[in-house]
């Protein structure tokens, strides 16, 4: 059975890059995360869940965890959110965890658990950027992280149209600014997007680490405009591959030499393969993965070029 910690890090998923032209933020409300009230006994950032909220929905614990406070130590405005690695009787070190939205009933996935909701979310950003600060003795081990998915449920299913990840990999004493590109894998409009932010996503986690989060917001927007040239110039064959293997041809040589991934129908990522020298045409084996569906990936310097699979 999973443990509260584990469905939030579920959330989770690799992700690469999405490449666009910047424009002005994009906020939602208490995306600066100043407002805050009394929920299960403690403060708690109005439009969040804590980890407060997740071990009073799925444990019936309702007494503080102390890993998620408010701190006056901000980037801007009033307050900030203080993620901090705890320990807790009978649960053992837990991270404090943010997530976007007001409920934890959550949506279904295929991955077989249930997300937090999310809030309604109708725009394609680029990226998604927020202000941190990391400290402690073993911060930067226990991968103090960020994970966001846009969805859009389709003839009842949660498709993923977008998702993004970042790990903290060194301390920051000031706030420091994270830009994380958004990866498309649809060209759909989402209709809801989740957010989440751990003090730790590591196997073992240490007492003592603080993740200060502030002003989240997304930036830019993700057109299919600017990659249709390179769209076009790539073909895959066959599709459907009864086997898994397929033959990627491309008169441009410099597409099919990029950075290669391929997501599966949850969004997660199943193969990833380096840059090869420039080429007329590519191999892809997925002959070890099961029947479905997945999404090709080639990163490129002017954007991401994306084909869907079948297998």
């Amino acid at each position: 059975m999973k443990t509260p910690v584990h469905l939030l890090l579920s959330l989770l998923a690799c992700a690469d890059l999405f490449l666009t032209a910047p424009a002005r933020a994009q906020t939602f409300t208490n995306s600066n995360l100043d407002t805050w009230a009394v929920r299960n006994g403690v403060d708690a950032p109005a439009n969040w869940q804590t980890t407060d909220d997740v071990a009073a929905y799925f444990i019936g614990a309702r007494f503080p965890t102390n890993a998620v406070v408010k701190t006056t130590v901000v980037h801007g405005g009033t307050y900030a959110a203080q993620l901090q690695t705890q320990l807790l009787l009978g649960l053992g070190q837990i991270p404090g965890a943010i997530t976007l939205g007001t409920s934890l009933q959550g949506i279904a996935l295929p991955l077989g658990s249930s997300l937090p909701s999310g809030i309604p979310f109708t725009t394609r950003p680029a990226n998604l950027q927020f202000y941190y600060q990391l400290s402690g003795p073993q911060a930067v081990a226990d991968s103090a992280a960020m994970a966001v998915k846009l969805m859009r449920r389709v003839n009842g299913v949660a498709t993923v149209v977008a998702q993004a990840r970042y790990y903290v990999r060194a301390l920051a004493s000031t706030y420091t600014l994270a830009s994380v590109p958004l990866q498309y894998s649809s060209a759909l409009t989402p209709d809801s997007v989740s957010l989440v932010f751990l003090s730790g996503t590591a196997r073992a986690i240490t007492v003592g680490t603080v993740f200060r989060v502030d002003d989240v917001s997304f930036t830019g927007t993700a057109t299919a405009t600017r990659d249709a040239a390179q769209n076009a110039a790539l073909s895959v064959a066959p599709n459907p591959s009864a086997d898994g293997r397929y033959l990627l041809s491309s008169t441009e040589p410099a597409l099919l030499a990029a950075p290669l991934t391929v997501l599966d129908a949850t969004g997660r990522t199943v193969r990833r393969e380096l840059a090869p020298a420039p080429a007329l045409s590519r191999t892809l084996d997925l002959n070890d993965l099961p029947a479905g569906l997945y999404t090709l990936l080639l990163t490129t310097p002017n954007g991401t070029v994306s084909r869907r699979l079948v297998r």
